[in-house]
């Protein structure tokens, strides 16, 4: 959750931590109050550079010993970094503990161990709890650790008192938002825009809400109107380049991605992570690579090496690897993601593509039996089923399509993939079946385009001018029972 500790202005800010930098560079001693040095660390904790938060932190209380500020700035450093225990010391040790700043800290470590009876009680006694400040930082803190009801308790306490008030509209699009209730939250986002057409956040709660609905033009058109308010607002580049990665616009979410992570509100090693996937999707598989050994370093630099989100990297870094025939660097990868979970699943579905394309089909086929072993959903039968099929193992592809279509007939396009399989296969019956059940099926007319192309193969040719017989047949007979 956010600190409670409200940063000065962003220019003042700026001066502020410069000023910082500059003495210390020259060890030089610059007195700053605490609440400064407070602001000072925030930023550098909100911008993930930790150790420079903590040094902030330490500096202050060596010149403002047991200040409240400072105390609570180290208690949230450590929540930010998963010290819990030393959250609670530190907390523990503040002494005004009817500041509400510090109540809203503590709050929030009883959140953390599901102490929810604990945590109304003690929010129950802040002493301002009516004023819309409290009730916003109080809402936000229910919904950032998960508990909607508790929050909506909150946001329901002000509505008599400030339901036309703007910063209480903002705050319950962002609940409706966060509460999954897209088509009221657009409501007040756009309530909120006719207000202050020039808030390029109110923007982006709109972009998000258009995204979640895949309306993505919208998105992107939210997101440019953000833009419009603030050329500096990272958050729309970040969600633009979404939607175009979502649209497998490469080039573009490529160039949005680098832009969200120039002005920093994207995490760079996922910035990466999803412009080393649009490099994929191009075919440029070294740029790819390249940009997939940026997040590995990040995560390296950070000395967090058992990070879930390396198992990703490994394996994309694995599948770009082999279409660079590096196949014993890709396997190496598979060996290294094991390390951080054996019991992954799409690590062995990697695998198992890596021996398709070493034309090792029985090795390719233990990978994918061990990663239907560990996730032995529908979704696995499928991509082990495409696995199959980009690599031209038709028969195979079509015993896990077919598995696939056993597990959920309605499954993204897997009768349009089993009725062209059966095709090829010479399954007529088979054929009719799935193809019945596409939402586009094959027609008359593009059977007898293959039966004219010059490119179908000799021993095809009676079964498709069986196909096309029938498929008139049946056509005809039901023009007939419609009349």
């Amino acid at each position: 959750m956010g600190r409670k500790n409200s940063p000065s202005a962003k220019k003042q800010l700026v001066t502020l931590i410069t000023n910082y930098e500059e003495a210390k560079a020259e060890n030089r001693q610059l007195y700053l109050d605490a609440d400064q040095l407070a602001d000072i660390a925030d930023w550098y904790a909100s911008e993930r550079k930790f150790e420079e938060a903590q040094e902030a932190i330490t500096y202050g209380l060596k010149i403002h010993p047991g200040n409240t500020a400072l105390l609570t700035e180290q208690a949230y450093l450590y929540l930010d970094t998963q010290k819990l225990q030393k959250a609670k010391k530190v907390a523990d040790s503040i002494t005004e503990d009817f500041d509400p700043e510090v109540k809203l800290l503590k709050a929030e470590l009883l959140l953390n161990e599901g102490k929810l009876e604990e945590t109304q009680w003690l929010l129950s006694t802040i002493a301002d709890a009516d004023e819309l400040g409290t009730i916003i930082d109080v809402v936000f803190l229910y919904l950032d650790m998960g508990y909607p009801d508790a929050a909506k308790e909150w946001l329901d306490r002000g509505k008599s008192r400030y339901a036309e008030n703007e910063e209480y509209m903002a705050l319950t699009a962002d609940y409706l938002a966060s509460t999954h209730q897209i088509e009221s939250a657009i409501i007040y986002y756009n309530k909120l825009i006719d207000k202050s057409p020039f808030n390029s956040s109110y923007w982006m709660g709109l972009a998000k809400c258009y995204f979640i609905q895949e309306q993505i033009d919208k998105a992107i058109e939210a997101c440019d109107f953000a833009l419009a308010a603030n050329d500096q607002c990272g958050e729309a580049y970040a969600y633009k380049a979404h939607c175009f990665f979502y649209l497998n616009n490469s080039n573009d979410a490529i160039e949005n991605y680098q832009k969200a992570i120039d002005l920093k509100s994207i995490p760079p090693e996922i910035g990466y992570m999803f412009m080393g996937i649009s490099y994929g999707n191009k075919e440029e598989w070294q740029k790819a690579n390249g940009y997939y050994d940026k997040v590995i370093a990040r995560f390296e630099e950070d000395g967090d090496k058992q990070s879930v989100l390396l198992i990703d990297t490994y394996t994309s870094k694995a599948f770009a690897l082999s279409h660079l025939e590096r196949y014993e660097e890709a396997h190496q990868l598979c060996e290294k993601a094991k390390e951080i979970n054996p019991n992954e699943g799409l690590i062995y579905l990697t695998e198992g593509k890596l021996y398709l394309t070493e034309e090792l089909e029985d090795e390719a086929a233990r990978s994918f039996v061990q990663a239907v072993k560990i996730n032995p959903n529908v979704e696995m039968w499928y991509m082990i089923a495409s696995a199959y099929s980009e690599n031209e193992y038709l028969t195979e592809a079509k015993r896990c399509f077919e598995k696939v279509y056993q597990m959920n007939p309605k499954h993204e396009d897997v009768t349009e993939k089993l009725s062209v399989l059966s095709l090829m296969h010479g399954e007529i019956d088979n054929f009719f079946k799935y193809n019945k059940e596409c939402n586009h099926p094959l027609e008359e007319d593009m059977i007898l385009d293959l039966l004219n192309s010059p490119e179908h193969r000799e021993e095809d040719e009676k079964m498709l001018k069986e196909v096309w017989e029938r498929m008139k047949k049946e056509n005809k007979e039901k023009n007939k029972s419609n009349k």
